[in-house]
């Protein structure tokens, strides 16, 4: 069984992410879990992480985005990260 990261965002914030992650460079959601953990997924759930605080976080995306500034966005809701589904990114109802 493939291991992937995703996340569902809460709060009904609806997020579909399309494309060929093969074709399309790496982007990034930052933001927050319940437990007030710094999460990073790549938003085809290809990689990512857990962080001690909003700058490591930040500092992981830059680097994995190559510096591109559009790249990177921050989730306007809590995360939730699984780690075990191929399920990719999905909104929360």
């Amino acid at each position: 069984m493939e291991t992937s990261l995703s996340f569902v965002l809460k709060e009904n914030d609806a997020a579909q992410i399309d494309g060929d992650p093969q074709q399309e460079p790496p982007s990034f959601i930052v933001g927050r879990d319940g437990d007030d953990h710094w999460i990073v997924v790549e938003t085809h759930g290809l990689c990512g992480g857990i962080f001690v605080d909003e700058a490591a976080a930040m500092r992981y995306a830059r680097a994995e985005s190559r510096g591109r500034p559009d790249a990177i966005r921050l989730a306007p809701s809590l995360l939730v990260l699984n780690m075990e589904a191929r399920s990719g990114l999905r909104a929360r109802r």
